[in-house]
């Protein structure tokens, strides 16, 4: 995993925790959406590099998808 990577995990993580927080402390939801709105954004991020990088060393993901078989009809 790369630090750009880590980075937006943690920051991510990050924003949920803050916004757990808040939320227990005003319990409200409006006030507060702003904090879940850029966990989400972290955490895509996240993503979309990750797949980058995936793509770009070109390795296999970490669980392979096995290819459904047809069953036989019994005749």
């Amino acid at each position: 995993m790369k630090i750009r990577e880590t980075v937006l995990i943690s920051l991510s993580i990050g924003c949920l925790i803050l916004w757990v927080l808040e939320f227990r402390r005003t319990r409200t939801f409006g006030e507060h959406y702003w904090l879940i709105m850029l966990c989400l954004a972290f955490l895509l991020a996240f993503m979309y590099v990750r797949g980058v990088h995936l793509n770009s060393v070109k390795q296999k993901p970490a669980v392979p998808v096995k290819p459904t078989r047809k069953k036989k009809k019994k005749s």
